[in-house]
C-alpha cells in the first residue's frame, strides 16, 4: 500500500478503529512503519479514542450487536423484556406452539389492547420451531403487551410480555 492509497481509504483511522480486514491490515502495518505521517494519525486517532472512553464514560466503539436486545418469549408465562435506553432494536425470539405449525402472520398489542402492528411471517424466519421478530425499539412502550402468532389455520397462540426501559 502506498500513502496516496492509504489516504484515500482512511487506512490510519481504519486501522486504529479495527476496521480494516486482515489482508489491509497487513498492508497498511507495512506502509506506516515507514511513513511517519501515517504512523501519527494512527496515535492521534488512537488517544482521540482513548479521551473520549474516559469523558463518555463508556464503550465508544460499538457494533451493530450493541444496539440489539434478544429476549425469547413462552406461551406458558409472562417474560420481562428488558430494553436498554440506547437499544435501536429488540428480537424476540417465540416458540411455535407444536411441530409443523405454519405461522402466517404476528401482531402486538399494548396490554390494554392498543394495537401496535401487525405483521406477515416470511418462510425464512421460522427455524427449529422458532420464529425470529426483530422490531424497532421504539415500537414498545413500558408495560405489558400481548404478542399473537396466528396460523395459516387461523389458529392463534398469545405470548404475553412485560418491557421495561433501562
Amino acid at each position: 500500500m502506498d500513502h496516496i492509497e492509504a489516504i484515500q481509504m482512511r487506512a490510519a483511522e481504519r486501522y486504529a478503529l479495527s476496521q480494516l480486514s486482515a489482508s489491509d491490515a497487513e498492508a497498511f502495518e507495512e506502509h506506516f512503519f515507514s511513513c511517519t505521517e501515517c504512523a501519527e494519525e494512527v496515535r492521534w486517532v488512537t488517544m482521540f479514542e482513548a479521551n473520549a472512553k474516559r469523558i463518555v464514560g463508556r464503550k465508544v466503539r460499538e457494533t451493530q450487536a450493541d444496539f440489539v436486545e434478544m429476549a425469547e418469549l413462552s406461551a406458558s408465562e409472562t417474560r420481562e423484556v428488558v430494553v436498554s435506553d440506547y437499544a435501536r432494536q429488540v428480537v424476540l425470539v417465540i416458540p411455535l406452539p407444536t411441530e409443523g405449525w405454519r405461522a402466517k402472520h404476528i401482531s402486538l398489542a399494548t396490554g390494554a389492547g392498543t394495537g401496535r402492528f401487525t405483521m406477515a411471517v416470511p418462510p425464512p424466519q421460522v427455524a427449529a420451531g422458532r420464529i425470529a421478530v426483530g422490531l424497532p425499539s421504539r415500537e414498545l412502550d413500558p408495560g405489558p403487551h400481548i404478542l399473537t402468532l396466528v396460523s395459516d389455520d387461523g389458529d392463534h397462540q398469545e405470548y404475553h410480555l412485560t418491557v421495561k426501559i433501562s
